[in-house]
């Protein structure tokens, strides 16, 4: 066993092996799988939808990243997003939807390609364009945020920032925090209306990671 994940009531958690690349959701109390094997990739972390019917499992493919959302009962993949990062929003009127990060470049083109010097797979530090002819690192253009519908994979862009050097979902996507490494400040994003609400300055230096208290 590799990784456990809990939902908010404890009562069924996710594991997943690097053994045989398996997934499963379990009974809490049992330890018995509810759930699974769920087809699997390399797995990074997982999170549950506000109704407890579907786990959204983020995976890394190399060089990109991808999440898929399951159906808990059936065992089925109902959708398959790619991006960075991705939560499933627990409150205000996006409650249900998925979250998700997206890195482009000045152009607008999708950045998929990524040379990461952060062991913390939720922080992406420098990337190359899967098209470009110099291929090592170059500062990331610009951090889209967009939000979508379970099922229909129909989604909506919330907001974009540029001269980001981290971010991360708390845990019941209200909020995205970005380190932005041209201003030596964190910045609050609210999931609800793709606003701004605090920021928060650090000294100089070069922010690697950032984490919610639970």
């Amino acid at each position: 066993m590799e990784c456990i994940v809990w939902p908010p009531n404890e009562k069924t958690f996710v594991s997943t092996s690097s053994w045989d690349m398996t997934t499963y959701v379990c009974d809490s109390e049992t330890g018995h799988c509810i759930s699974g094997p769920f087809e699997s990739h390399e797995f990074l972390d997982a999170c549950f939808s506000p109704d407890k019917k579907h786990i959204l499992v983020r995976y890394r493919r190399t060089p990109s990243y991808f999440a898929v959302v399951w159906e808990i009962e059936r065992g089925e993949k109902v959708s398959h997003i790619e991006g960075f990062d991705f939560v499933f929003i627990h409150c205000g009127r996006n409650k249900g939807r998925i979250a998700s990060v997206h890195w482009i470049d000045e152009n607008g083109s999708s950045i998929r390609t990524i040379a990461s010097t952060d062991e913390d797979n939720s922080s992406i530090l420098t990337m190359t364009s899967t098209d470009s002819k110099d291929q090592g690192p170059r500062s990331t253009r610009i951090l889209r945020v967009k939000v979508w519908d379970i099922g229909n994979d129909i989604s909506d862009r919330l907001f974009e920032v540029t001269g980001v050097a981290v971010t991360r979902f708390s845990p019941n996507g209200q909020y995205l925090a970005v380190g932005r490494r041209s201003e030596n400040v964190v910045e609050l994003w609210n999931l609800e209306d793709g606003e701004s609400t605090h920021r928060f300055p650090y000294p100089s230096g070069y922010i690697r990671s950032l984490h919610f208290s639970p």
